[in-house]
């Protein structure tokens, strides 16, 4: 299973899985938080409390991408998920693996809610999705390649978006994404930004080479998390009243 760049962000799961080992399993998504998933077909999984979670909204949430990332042999579960307030950006480059990949910026409407992914990985697993996403923790340098497993310090920052319904029922409160780097550059048209999935992969690399409007993304500021990533705690969502009867 190879990632494609031409399909960017690439293919997503029928549903909440968990890819172990070059495969892809299904996830049974139920209970608690505390222990919120089984495979179906009885196998090992993951304790939640060893996973730290990051919103997926771009090949991050493709199962051939995590895996060519080497992010599977301890368990990388992907569940589904809703963003509120952002919007999945075309940036103004490509990677050195071929793709125009995304970004995530404000959406125009502040009340956009997009479907989009969680992306559950081993705490031993976090340099390695770090290094291939140029994030440097504060360690002393980075990757200054960019192929299938790394990107250049500084194309990402770890930052907090909001609170993100996960697989409709837990909530991350304060979900961490990967926001734009210093230096990001975004892909305008004549409608602003080049948006997923409003733009394909295809629409992108055409208005790259025809030197499409290109923008600062703008430098994030807030609450940037420097140093190792904290924990990231997923909540229950409380079951709504009963209706009455009547």
């Amino acid at each position: 299973m190879r990632f494609d760049p031409a399909t960017y962000p690439g293919p997503r799961p029928p549903g909440p899985a968990l890819l172990q080992d070059g495969r892809v399993h299904r996830l049974v998504v139920e209970g608690k938080a505390a222990a919120p998933w089984r495979r179906r077909d009885g196998g090992p999984v993951p304790p939640v409390d060893r996973v730290r979670f990051s919103v997926a909204y771009g090949a991050n949430a493709s199962p051939p991408r995590l895996i060519d990332k080497g992010l599977d042999r301890r368990g990388a579960v992907l569940l589904p998920a809703r963003m509120v307030g952002w919007a999945p950006v075309f940036e103004a480059r490509r990677t050195g693996y071929g793709a125009v990949p995304l970004t995530l910026l404000p959406a125009a409407d502040p009340h956009e809610v997009r479907d989009t992914w969680v992306l559950g990985i081993h705490v031993e697993d976090l340099p390695a999705l770090d290094r291939s996403e140029g994030r440097d923790p504060g360690t002393g340098g980075g990757p200054e390649s960019d192929d299938v497993r790394t990107a250049p310090t500084g194309s990402y920052v770890l930052a907090p978006i909001g609170p993100v319904v996960v697989a409709e029922r837990f909530r991350l409160a304060d979900a961490l994404a990967y926001r734009p780097g210093p230096g990001t550059r975004v892909l305008h048209g004549p409608q602003g930004p080049m948006t997923w999935p409003e733009a394909g992969q295809a629409h992108a690399r055409m208005a790259l080479a025809a030197g499409a409007g290109r923008r600062a993304a703008g430098a994030v500021v807030d609450r940037v998390v420097r140093g190792p990533w904290p924990a990231t705690v997923l909540g229950d969502i409380p079951p709504s009243p009963a209706r009455p009867r009547h």
